[in-house]
């Protein structure tokens, strides 16, 4: 893995697919792949090998998560959203002039947050598409704006929610790690007769999420949860991306009818938000609801969400 170090002097680190490799893969358009919560770069191993045939993947550790350092302070959606602003500069700089290729991006879960945030604080820029997977816009519920169980987060939606999370983290944070793993997976969360999943790939799902989890801080991972659960980014993504916006970034919304976190309304809400009243060949976002895979329908299904990605990332 690559490193490079914030302006706050964290150490990050980062896949890099063009390092190393030959002239062909360097002259690749960029793919930004940013992980969610307690995960790490690690958990696009399957997904990387389909999408570095066609592009130069950069897929970071968020701070406080994977291999990159853990510090106290951070736990900001903010300043993820400025790591990650920093390691495009970076990679950018390192362009012979005049040859800046496209950037494209896919946010999981928190990552789509990251992304929201890095809309408000840079704009869109550079990213021509974006790809939000499972994550609604707002986690909490707001019951005077009409934002309830139809789309809040299924548990984490609540001051007493993420307390109940913070406790757990401090008291038993591997039982916490594994109530995400649980509401993660579809055929754990949303368990269908027909799907063959043997005893073995259920403990290895575990051990491997489980262990990149327990990679971060308890605590950390507590303040984190509760400024993700807090933000709003309706009006965030109307202004960034919506029809007044200018905005000319492709936008795909997946969400899944057997996510343990969100409905699939809340997901795909990011649509009408980006879309408003456009109509036709200015409409910006299209939206998926799958049935194949949970919130990481990324890790149970990767060959059909690659194709599903890829075919996008062309349009």
């Amino acid at each position: 893995m690559q490193s490079f170090k914030t302006n706050d002097n964290v150490t990050l680190e980062y896949i890099d697919t063009g390092v190393s490799s030959s002239v062909e893969d360097l002259g690749k358009p960029w793919l930004l792949l940013i992980h969610g919560f307690t995960g790490s770069s690690a958990v696009w191993q399957r997904n990387i090998p389909a999408f570095s045939s066609q592009y130069r993947v950069i897929a970071p550790d968020l701070r406080g998560h994977g291999f990159s350092e853990k510090p106290k302070h951070g736990y900001q959606v903010m300043r993820l959203a400025m790591d990650i602003r920093e390691l495009v500069q970076l990679l950018q700089s390192k362009e012979e002039p005049g040859s800046s290729k496209p950037w494209k991006s896919i946010g999981g879960s928190l990552g789509c947050s990251i992304l929201w945030a890095y809309a408000s604080l840079f704009t869109i820029s550079p990213f021509t598409h974006t790809i939000f997977v499972d994550q609604a816009p707002l986690q909490n519920s707001d019951p005077s704006s009409g934002w309830d169980h139809r789309f809040c987060n299924r548990g984490m939606n609540n001051p007493l929610a993420v307390a109940s999370l913070q406790t757990t983290l401090a008291i038993s944070p591997e039982t916490a790690h594994k109530g995400t793993i649980s509401a993660c997976l579809s055929y754990r969360s949303h368990p269908i007769p027909t799907e063959m999943i043997t005893p073995q790939q259920f403990a290895e799902d575990e051990a491997f999420f489980l262990a990149e989890a327990m990679k971060g801080d308890p605590w950390w991972y507590g303040k984190l949860m509760a400024d993700h659960t807090a933000i709003d980014w309706r009006d965030t993504i109307r202004a960034c991306y919506g029809a007044d916006s200018g905005s000319k970034t492709k936008v795909l919304v997946l969400a899944s009818s057997r996510s343990g976190c969100f409905p699939a309304g809340g997901v795909t809400s990011v649509v009408d938000l980006v879309n408003g009243d456009r109509e036709g060949s200015e409409v910006r976002a299209l939206g998926v609801v799958v049935e194949w895979g949970g919130h990481w329908m990324y890790w149970e299904d990767h060959e059909k969400f690659d194709t599903l990605c890829l075919d996008f990332l062309v349009l």
